[in-house]
């Protein structure tokens, strides 16, 4: 069946609802009473993940320099705002929070448009973006995770536009996307960024240099960031919190006899009884503490707030302890570790909004997002939000499931068990039949990629957290359904429709200019 071209005034007027749609949108739960959550800003709740305040306020740069816990793009961007006028800090990241929900809301509506969607099923899915609890409270959230959903998604639209078009602008706004999406969340590696750059390598592989150019910046900027922290932090990757957060999903779920069994037959450290991201207190006897640096991100045990400094320089020994003892647990009890996957998998799958950190919000639009819950995500059994106790103030927040006994699979959002499907397990061959349509192809393989890598990271690496971790995906999955949905009904109305000796639009057959009818009508 053929695509028919759209009009570029006709996707113009349909991305100016989106727009008035979602500026209506925010109006109206501001009026009902969600307010940005810039508590972090103001130094009233502690994210482990931030560097001390004052420390990023007034000595921006060198922290940033000496930064191993994290990548630097959420601190650097923290220390900027911080350098703003005190009155002006939280209007700021309001307005960014803003802006950049309209980039997400147009970058997953034109992206539909060249994952060749009807323009109505187009809008249908920006609407459904505008009015996701998730996107509403992760955007009112300052936090990485939304810029880190909306990059993704910007990239996946300029993938898709710079293959089409081999402009050297969407080129360069694909890489560079890419490259931030590393500097600002430790969930993405480097093994997705080189896997990210392998659509764009194998389409245009006979467009090298021009390829090149576009990623030559980007490239030497995420290789500089390992290089510097190989070099000053003898680390691999990101962060140097990887073996706390794999004890999440190992030793922190082990009993005592476990413990005790590792501790006598595999030669694990005593921290091995203990829990991840404590006070340095905590480990004193299980680590040689490392000489002053003469670096206070790297010295001081706790934040000016009095919390832990999990940036200080012997959280590398402390981590680099927990990976051994991490896999001697996963090598002596591969089957626990089987369990505590599962259940991270079925966390994974719960509404994405059903975060501990969100649950304020929450509480607020509990009468919007419990129907949602029910009737877009499936869930089963949707919690009663106001009944949650959410902590306040610089109260230490802790993920309450406390030991894993049970996987509760009632929990799970169905519907995105069906979208992951579908992107997982179908979206592949969508791509691979339609693969002459070489935008079509690099899109949909940006997004199986991300996704693949996501729920495999995610879920084998850590435990609690992992309903944000599929968040950082924004709404690349519900498009990439919705496009294997509709190839599969055109494939089906062409095979009952279309005469013998005609092409149809799934055809594999070589023919001229294939993309030029359909995609250079698109704005």
């Amino acid at each position: 069946m053929a695509v028919k071209a759209r009009s570029p005034r006709r996707s113009l007027r349909g991305a100016i609802v989106l727009v008035a749609v979602f500026i209506a949108s925010r109006i109206v739960f501001y009026a009902v009473g969600l307010r940005f959550d810039a508590r972090a800003l103001k130094g009233q709740v502690d994210y482990l993940q931030l560097l001390d305040l004052r420390q990023l306020k007034h000595h921006l740069i060198e922290s940033i320099w000496y930064l191993h816990s994290q990548p630097p793009l959420f601190n650097f961007a923290t220390g900027l705002l911080l350098h703003l006028p005190p009155s002006a800090v939280e209007p700021a990241a309001i307005a960014v929070g803003m802006a950049l929900g309209l980039v997400m809301v147009l970058s997953c509506y034109y992206l539909c448009l060249e994952l060749h969607l009807p323009q109505w099923l187009a809008l249908v899915v920006g609407v459904l973006v505008i009015f996701d609890p998730a996107d509403v409270l992760y955007q009112n959230w300052y936090f990485y995770s939304f810029p880190t959903a909306v990059t993704i998604t910007f990239a996946a639209l300029c993938v898709a536009r710079y293959v089409r078009t081999r402009s050297l602008s969407w080129g360069v706004g694909y890489f560079a996307s890419l490259m931030a999406v590393v500097l600002m969340n430790s969930t993405f590696q480097w093994i997705w960024f080189v896997a990210a750059i392998a659509p764009v390598a194998v389409v245009l592989r006979y467009r090298w240099r021009s390829v090149l150019v576009a990623a030559v910046v980007p490239v030497l900027v995420v290789g500089a960031l390992y290089v510097k922290n190989a070099i000053v932090f003898g680390t691999s990757t990101t962060s140097s919190w990887f073996g706390m957060n794999l004890a999440n999903v190992t030793l922190a779920h082990a009993s005592p006899q476990q413990i005790r069994k590792l501790l006598a037959e595999k030669g694990t450290s005593p921290i091995a009884d203990k829990l991840g991201f404590q006070a340095l207190s905590v480990y004193t006897h299980d680590y040689r503490p490392h000489a002053a640096t003469g670096v206070t991100v790297l010295d001081q045990r706790l934040k000016s707030d009095g919390l832990p400094n999990l940036n200080n320089v012997d959280y590398i020994a402390i981590s680099s302890e927990y990976t051994r003892d991490d896999l001697r647990y996963i090598e002596d009890d591969p089957t626990s570790y089987a369990h505590d996957v599962a259940h991270a998998t079925e966390l994974f799958f719960r509404p994405q909004e059903q975060y501990f950190f969100l649950w304020p919000g929450a509480q607020r639009l509990s009468g919007y997002v419990r129907p949602y819950n029910v009737l877009i995500d499936w869930q089963p059994h949707a919690p009663n939000y106001a009944s949650i106790q959410v902590p306040v103030g610089k109260t230490t927040i802790v993920w309450p499931l406390g030991k894993v006994t049970a996987v509760s699979w009632d929990q799970m959002s169905l519907s995105a068990v069906a979208i992951y499907a579908l992107v997982l397990l179908v979206s592949p061959f969508v791509a691979w039949r339609r693969r002459r349509r070489s935008s079509y192809a690099a899109a949909l393989a940006f997004i199986w990629i991300s996704s693949a890598y996501v729920f495999v990271v995610a879920n084998v690496s850590d435990l609690g957290e992992n309903m944000r971790f599929r968040y950082d995906l924004g709404p690349l999955p519900l498009v990439a359904a919705a496009a294997v949905v509709v190839a599969l009904v055109r494939r089906g109305r062409g095979k009952r429709h279309t005469p013998i000796g005609t092409v149809s639009d799934d055809d594999e057959r070589p023919r001229p200019a294939v993309d030029a009818p359909v995609e250079s009508s698109l704005v």
